[in-house]
């Protein structure tokens, strides 16, 4: 394997000859990497091209072609500078680069050392105080970063103030275990080096540190990492890069990955032409957005909009806030990642304004899963009927204000217990959700706590349901009327000697609507393990008490 000096820091010689290298052989040799033209950013910070201390603001034509980086940070705690509606015309004239944080800083340092002139920074290029310049310039995410020349991800800096340029490169420290002079002919030395090559391991996105990076923390990254056409990372040890075509590290040891883990460690969504496919991509997307942090929770669609809108181009499906509904059913299968215990499940969502449907994940405000994505089978007996949602200000993928849907389905109305168990090799007690189903008792994985109500329907009679608490360390009471709504199954796996086909029977689990007792909201899911014989291509029949059943879930 040829390699190059690794470089010792961020601002060496070395990585900036790393960096134009891969740039050249990627305009030069990648038709894939070629940008479609897409709508540009409104405006774009000109750094001139000299180590003079100004930078301005600028704007933008829609048929402006001007060459731009875009810079992915991480903005931290700090009171970041930024472009407001009342410094805006002074922004146009001057921007003194001493007065930004170390982040911003560094990008313009390294747009300059690469011969361009143009930067796009969120914090400089949307006016942060207008409620509208935010929702447009949002709403073109998918755009700005797919038609940058190249995306700076400063993946070590926490906070805009900390910088990415000053890191030292830990993969350089090792000194070289061989080295040997060698003399041509004419007496010309060469030193010829080799260096111990790390473990391909080390070098997948979640493995590559001791410690995760505080870039794939943030909750906005993960598009800006997942719709750009070029992204050089400024990580701990080197520098990585990854564009539409191809992956490489100053050490060279991504160029040996096998293209199936290449593949799962660096895939842009713009690589995926296949519907089937991309929506699986977004049910991997969802998984890991929603372990990473945003500042504010109703930012909680609009910052993942522009990976939607790649979705949405391909697939052709409408958008139910956070859900496809070209694959809705499928979609609503997503489940709370703390499994099992009610006292695991009775802290409460941290936010109290209104993020999205029951039936979404946008709602509850955690980490969610999707398991067994590849082996889903949608009922024959469950037909999405009408979906709708109504978002608010400009972006069609962004924040909604209210949404549901209506599904027929086989449906079970059924009841809640709270059953106590203990672990016999721990003696540990825990709480537990149950429901009838037949002679089975179903686990509830509840969304969040829940707490059991009375609710009044609009002639005035009283029923008794369940629905999501706000009240911490809260429990729903045994006997507590719910329903089962049967969407589909997974295969598991088929036995080796007996080769019967084990599946897992999924179940939304709901209650009524507390403001609309002729709905239902979602407040968890559950799973019925099934087996089909060898014999025979045929489920096993639902317990009686199922029939088919049109409801409307908000």
């Amino acid at each position: 394997m040829r390699a190059s000096e690794l470089s010792k820091h961020a601002h060496s010689d070395q990585a900036y000859q790393f960096i134009r290298s891969c740039l050249d052989r990627c305009l030069d040799l990648h038709p894939n990497c070629v940008q479609p033209r897409g709508h540009p950013p409104s405006r774009l910070i000109d750094v001139g091209l000299s180590s003079d201390d100004r930078v301005r603001l600028v704007e933008t034509s829609p048929q402006s072609r001007n060459e731009y980086i875009a810079l992915s940070y991480c903005w931290g705690d700090v009171d970041v500078v930024r472009t407001t509606a009342s410094n805006y015309e002074a922004m146009k004239t001057e921007i003194r680069v001493s007065i930004l944080p170390g982040t911003i800083q560094d990008a313009i340092t390294v747009t300059r050392n690469l011969g361009r002139r143009y930067l796009w920074v969120d914090a400089l290029c949307i006016i942060q105080d207008s409620k509208l310049d935010w929702e447009i310039e949002s709403a073109n995410m998918a755009s700005i970063y797919r038609s940058s020349l190249l995306t700076l991800a400063a993946a070590t800096a926490a906070a805009a103030s900390d910088g990415f340029l000053g890191q030292e490169h830990n993969a350089s420290e090792a000194k070289p275990p061989y080295q040997q002079v060698w003399r041509n002919e004419d007496g010309h030395e060469t030193i010829l080096a080799a260096r111990v090559v790390p473990e391909f391991e080390s070098h997948t996105e979640d493995a590559d540190e001791e410690e995760v990076l505080p870039w794939s923390l943030r909750g906005w990254t993960l598009q800006e990492q997942k719709l750009s056409t070029r992204t050089i990372g400024y990580r701990r040890r080197e520098l990585w890069w990854s564009c539409l075509s191809a992956s490489s590290c100053e050490c060279h040891i991504i160029d040996e990955l096998p293209e199936d883990v290449k593949r799962f460690c660096f895939n842009p969504t713009y690589s995926i032409t296949v519907a089937k496919q991309m929506y699986r991509e977004w049910h991997n997307t969802v998984r890991e957005y929603t372990m990473r942090a945003l500042r504010y929770s109703s930012d909680r669609l609009p910052a993942i909009a522009g990976v939607a809108r790649v979705v949405q181009d391909l697939t052709e499906s409408a958008y139910i806030a956070g859900l496809w509904k070209g694959n809705l059913v499928h979609d609503l299968t997503w489940e709370v990642a703390e499994l099992g215990e009610v006292e695991a499940r009775s802290s409460v969502a941290r936010s109290a304004d209104y993020l999205g449907p029951t039936f979404s994940w946008v709602s509850v405000d955690r980490h969610v899963n999707y398991e067994w994505t590849n082996r889903w089978v949608k009922a024959t007996q469950c037909h999405l009927l009408a979906a709708e949602s109504l978002v608010t200000g400009l972006n069609p993928l962004g924040h909604v204000e209210s949404a549901h849907l209506t599904i027929s389905a086989p449906l079970l109305e059924s009841v809640l217990w709270l059953r106590a168990r203990t672990i016999e090799v721990t003696g540990f007690s825990s709480e537990s959700y149950l429901i009838s189903c037949g002679d089975q008792e179903l686990q509830l994985r509840a969304d969040v706590a829940l707490e059991t109500f009375d609710g009044t329907h609009q002639d005035g009679t009283i029923e008794r349901s369940v629905r999501r608490s706000r009240i911490p360390r809260i429990r729903a009471e045994s006997e507590t009327p719910i329903s089962l709504l049967y969407l589909g199954h997974f295969l598991e796996f088929e036995h080796p000697r007996t080769k019967n086909l084990h599946v897992s029977r999924t179940y939304l689990v709901l209650g009524k609507c507390p403001t609309d007792m002729a709905r239902y909201e979602r407040v968890g899911i559950a799973k019925q393990d099934c087996v089909i014989h060898k014999d025979s291509s045929e489920m096993p029949p639902f317990y009686e008490g199922f029939s088919v059943n049109v409801i409307t879930i908000v």
